[in-house]
């Protein structure tokens, strides 16, 4: 039973990287312009989310290094700041998007004024998160963001094309025009780098010491982390094959949190969609308590101070002052009437820019002999580690002009 509920943090962290605001309106969009043409993306991600996740699960739980101690160690004090200054950055604007989606999604299950939403939703994640231990967090989000496999249902029940699904799996497809290219090259870059989100590492391996995994519980990391994002990426294609069927066919650009929630529930009618909404709000909670508490864990971790959910707040002053800090500033820009979808896809890309400084010393730190002893990369997992870290440099090099030539996304 221990072993079962480990499995929910491997899901809270899936979840919450894997299908939060961003990935649910961008995959359905990629899907809505390009059929299943991008899934070889999807399953891309998928393969090197499992891989870096086990890496820094391993190295926290041999080395007792979560990911921003690994990264003061192997980049250096200067470059090592620079990098937890932009990687808070980050989780700050992907924290006032999720908390803003938040407010949408209780506005339509509602129907009450989406800023006094905003602020009371803020102040219940506030609630959750202080009165809460980190398992039951992980349990809390985790298990009630399973809500959202309805998605998955319906994109089964509406008859997917499988012969065109399977082809989807290898990027053969030439686009005609360039437009059409850059858009592609666009939603390709931007679903590998929201499967890849820094924050999903930075709360796994936190969660890992949180949990006091020892040495003897790295087949159990393996499975937290395969299980953990195998399900995520499952909902992912629900959610491009749903892109795909019911807007594809008419034109539709989904731009709307409304529009692609709408989408989960279509073959069942008003019951699912209540389903729909609250596995939505489910995914998007956990995702804003995962970047409020990483921005907090990155900070305590680089400078080496007290941290952890399950100690006494009192204790760890610095913690718990800087998680309620993310809290606020994002709540604060999500109420300044910025809008949610916009924040996300500036940090999809800004998280793709940076990503190198993270995935970089998690692979250096798991392939270092003297550090993991016999716990230590294979030379097999240094390889496929080395292969996903130079996708990951090619598509951080062509994010953000990729994002200025495609104004975003549009089509």
């Amino acid at each position: 039973m221990k072993k079962l509920l480990g499995i929910t943090l491997g899901i809270m962290t899936a979840l919450g990287g894997f299908v939060d605001l961003g990935q649910i309106v961008f995959t359905t969009q990629a899907g809505a312009l390009f059929g299943y043409r991008l899934l070889w993306a999807i399953v891309l991600g998928t393969v090197a989310i499992i891989v870096y996740m086990e890496m820094c699960g391993r190295v926290a739980v041999v080395a007792q290094e979560p990911v921003f101690a690994v990264v003061r160690t192997r980049l250096g004090p200067k470059l090592g700041l620079a990098t937890l200054i932009a990687s808070n950055l980050l989780n700050l604007l992907t924290c006032a998007a999720e908390v803003g989606g938040l407010a949408i999604g209780v506005h339509l299950l509602t129907g009450w004024p989406e800023r006094t939403v905003l602020v009371g939703v803020s102040a219940l994640l506030g609630v959750l998160i202080f009165v809460l231990s980190f398992q039951w967090i992980e349990r809390l989000f985790g298990l009630s963001g399973l809500l959202m496999i309805v998605f998955a249902i319906s994109a089964y029940t509406l008859h997917p094309n499988w012969r065109e699904l399977v082809a989807g799996l290898s990027p053969t497809w030439h686009p005609s025009g360039r437009n059409q290219i850059l858009l592609y090259l666009y939603f390709a870059v931007g679903i590998f780098s929201a499967m890849l989100m820094e924050y999903e590492v930075h709360f796994y391996s936190s969660g890992a010491m949180e949990e006091d995994w020892k040495p003897e519980d790295l087949s159990e990391n393996l499975m937290v982390a395969s299980l953990g994002s195998l399900l995520g990426s499952l909902l992912t294609v629900g959610l491009m094959v749903l892109g795909v069927i019911l807007f594809l066919p008419h034109g539709i650009f989904p731009e709307q949190l409304s529009t692609a929630v709408f989408a989960g529930s279509f073959p069942f009618g008003q019951r699912v969609l209540t389903i729909a909404i609250v596995g939505t709000l489910a995914c998007i909670g956990g995702a804003a308590v995962e970047t409020a508490l990483s921005g907090a864990y990155n900070v305590c971790q680089f400078f080496n101070w007290p941290w952890g959910k399950n100690l006494p707040a009192r204790s760890v002053p610095i913690y718990t002052a800087t998680w309620i800090g993310m809290l606020v500033l994002g709540t604060v820009i999500a109420f300044s009437g910025v809008r949610p979808l916009q924040l996300i896809n500036i940090s999809i890309i800004f998280g793709m820019a940076i990503m190198p400084l993270t995935y970089y010393p998690i692979l250096r730190a798991a392939a270092d002999e003297k550090l993991m002893g016999r716990h230590v990369n294979t030379k097999g997992n240094t390889a496929v580690g080395m292969f996903f870290l130079a996708l990951i440099v090619v598509a951080a090099i062509a994010a953000f002009p990729l994002m200025l030539l495609t104004h975003s996304g549009r089509p």
